[in-house]
């Protein structure tokens, strides 16, 4: 009832000539000081519960963590004087100024701060607001120039579900200190924005696991659909081309049915590190799916692909994983790459260029001397040989007999006790 009529009583407010404009206290913040007369405390207070509400309605409706973390900062700006607003977020056992507002944003920006460093690390370890402390403290490991740059501080922990998510911490050149109603509306602010962040990070949190796989932690294949029209984008302004890379895993399933699930997708784990080794750091690598693999490399001539895929399949060859004392398991991978654009203009287009020569070098191998026999170790101890060729060694010691086995044209040394 009291915010219904809170327009009505500003409507009277002005009519009687008592507006916020006659005030440049109320304009530049709405702290009330011991000297406000009664009509100004009255005019302070409404204008602060409107504005809280405000406040709390903006942020409901925010989303982004970045657009949320602006707003705090704005509506801080409005309430409590600074001359540098940081916000920080705890990444482990950091914390990181990942939003900075004012003088020195952009040293600042670059800030980790260990929990319980400093006044600000302070305030996240206990939970507790600190204030009217030497903003020195701050700098005592990072950036000392700026320890006589700020004369007052106040750090406030950002909480929300019990949780200390971060904390947002403000510097003044002006003020040696932030009184009490500072203080109160800076702790005010901060409870609703907490809020706020705590549903930005869980909906950026639902949003990054809906385009990551879960097993691997590599982008899925919606995100490499996305990423695919990013290089299509960037392939058009630039005039160049690039690569598409179809990788599957030889062998997996017999893994899978030799090992159990649980090894299986260790292998995939695993397998999905050594191939992102291969590869550049603005090259893009997403599980496509079962044991398939979907690369993404710009600006590369074919010549350098072979070559990648030569140490791709080297390096998938080279590793095993260890099972028990007795055994080990390891896959080969098969790979096929297609150009942007030539042999297609679409995601779907590439994509089954790629798997035609993925899977013509697995047919390929089917045609090995001895793969249409009964004999299948015999099949498997040519492919073996051409396939893997001095990239698994394999120890002949007389304790143990080593098996390989074929499924389909897939490939998989097991040591057996």
């Amino acid at each position: 009832v009291f915010i219904g009529n809170l327009r009505l009583l500003e409507a009277n407010v002005e009519k009687e000539g008592l507006t916020y404009a006659d005030s440049p206290q109320v304009q530049s913040n709405f702290a009330i000081t011991p000297d406000a007369d009664f009509v100004e405390q009255i005019k302070l207070a409404n204008r602060e519960v409107f504005s809280l509400y405000e406040l709390a309605r903006e942020f409901s409706s925010s989303v982004g963590l970045p657009e949320t973390l602006r707003m705090f900062a704005k509506k801080i700006s409005e309430f409590v004087p600074f001359t540098t607003c940081a916000l920080y977020l705890i990444d482990g056992g950091y914390a990181a100024a990942i939003h900075v507002e004012g003088e020195n944003a952009g040293p600042l920006s670059l800030r980790r701060i260990s929990i319980g460093e400093g006044a600000t690390g302070h305030a996240l370890s206990s939970g507790q607001t600190i204030h009217n402390v030497d903003p020195a403290l701050d700098f005592l490991y990072a950036q000392p120039e700026l320890a006589a740059y700020y004369k007052g501080m106040a750090a406030v922990p950002l909480l929300a579900n019990g949780n200390i998510l971060g904390a947002v911490t403000i510097y003044s050149r002006e003020l040696t200190g932030y009184g009490e109603e500072h203080i109160r509306l800076l702790e005010t602010i901060s409870r609703i924005a907490a809020d706020a962040i705590g549903k930005s990070l869980q909906h950026d949190e639902a949003k990054t696991h809906a385009l990551t796989d879960p097993m691997t932690s590599l982008p899925n294949a919606r995100s490499l659909q996305a990423q695919f029209e990013k290089e299509v984008a960037r392939s058009s302004r630039s005039n160049t081309k690039f690569q598409l890379l179809m990788l599957d895993l030889d062998g997996f399933k017999f893994v899978n049915d030799s090992f159990g699930h649980k090894v299986g997708d260790e292998i995939l784990k695993e397998i999905s590190k050594v191939i992102k080794r291969q590869l550049r750091d603005y090259d893009f690598l997403a599980r496509y799916g079962g044991d398939e693999f979907v690369a993404l490399i710009p600006e590369t001539n074919a010549e350098a692909v072979t070559d990648l895929c030569h140490r791709i399949e080297r390096a998938v060859c080279e590793f095993s994983l260890r099972v028990d004392e007795h055994s080990f398991a390891a896959v080969g991978v098969s790979l096929g790459a297609s150009t942007y654009p030539d042999h297609g203009k679409s995601f779907d287009q590439l994509i089954v260029a790629a798997d035609k020569i993925m899977y013509g070098r697995k047919s390929s191998r089917k045609r090995l001397p001895g793969y249409s026999r009964l004999d299948r170790q015999a099949a498997a101890e040519v492919e073996a040989e051409i396939v893997l060729e001095d990239a698994v060694t394999i120890d002949n010691s007389p304790e143990e007999s080593f098996i390989v086995e074929v499924d389909e044209s897939h490939v998989v040394s097991s040591a057996m006790h």
